[in-house]
């Protein structure tokens, strides 16, 4: 059901709910779009706004890729120490052809000098969460294999969730061939990075502490005070800027906070919107907001 807030004390499905209560809900006559999805990490309370809508996953598809890197670590499949080649040649999903990420279009310069060199599965990695390197992505990406992190996404319970390929395949861009999720879905991504049973203890806490490395800042993060500690990934292409976050604050329990856009021309409105809405949400979950105080259509229309 879409353009309105539930709340539920139970970890449940949403997909089928047909009565809900929740946020303010008003006309949205703005060409923008938002899936927001919370969930207190101590209460299992749920909020969520458009959170089954699917968007084109952009680089918030990378955290994925890392939880089933430590996955296969923790099952003894690779040792994350291991070095691998770094290389710039890919196999396109459509038809097995090869193809390369243009040097332009890499977020970062820090991978290009390593290429034809090796690195190990940990700095890949690294740079892939923190830096969003995409030459980074694809070199892991075959390695866990796209149907290994979707069969890994069902298990956690992330619907909406679907990592079909690398960066910059173009041949399956063009037929449509894109990752997807959902606002819910990356919840429980992201709930799954604090505390699923598929991992062990130590991989929780080495996937926190990269994701708190986060270069990028200015979504999340922007709407909350300083003293807060967010482990987050973002994701933008044209029209799209996402930021999918556990949030720690430091009076009350953490939570998931994602947040979803579509339809801004400009990033940077995007994301002022969306640090707004975590503003919101922070309020909300230390006790000084009730839902019915924040009306999210009125937030998309502050730009």
């Amino acid at each position: 059901m879409k353009n309105i807030w539930f709340v539920s004390i139970q970890l449940i499905l949403i997909l089928g709910l047909t009565a809900c209560a929740g946020f303010k809900n008003k006309e949205v006559t703005a060409p923008h779009e938002v899936g927001i999805a919370y969930m207190n990490l101590e209460t299992g309370e749920i909020l969520a706004f458009n959170a089954h809508e699917l968007f084109h996953a952009a680089s918030t598809m990378k955290t994925p890729i890392m939880f089933q890197l430590f996955k296969m670590r923790d099952k003894g499949i690779i040792d994350l120490k291991r070095e691998v080649p770094v290389k710039n040649q890919f196999t396109s999903i459509v038809d097995g052809t090869l193809f390369s990420l243009p040097i332009e279009s890499e977020k970062d310069e820090i991978l290009y000098p390593y290429i034809d060199q090796n690195l190990s599965y940990y700095d890949l990695i690294e740079q892939m969460i923190t830096h969003s390197s995409n030459l980074a992505t694809n070199i892991l990406i075959e390695y866990t294999g796209a149907d290994s992190i979707s069969a890994t996404m069902r298990e956690v319970g992330a619907d909406g969730v679907l990592v079909m390929r690398g960066v910059e395949d173009l041949k399956a861009y063009n037929l449509g061939l894109n990752n997807v999720t959902s606002a819910y879905g990356m919840m429980k991504v992201m709930e799954a990075v604090y505390k699923s049973d598929l991992l062990a203890d130590s991989s929780h806490q080495e996937m926190l502490e990269i994701l708190k490395r986060q270069h990028y800042n200015t979504m999340i993060p922007a709407g909350l005070p300083k003293d807060v500690i967010v482990a987050h990934k973002t994701g933008s292409i044209t029209g799209i800027a996402h930021d999918a976050a556990l949030v720690f604050p430091p009076d009350a329990p953490p939570f998931v906070l994602v947040i979803l856009t579509r339809g801004w021309d400009d990033h940077a409105a995007a994301q002022r919107v969306g640090a707004l809405i975590s503003s919101k949400v922070y309020d909300y979950h230390r006790g000084l907001l009730k839902r019915t105080d924040i009306a999210i259509p009125d937030l998309l229309k502050a730009e």
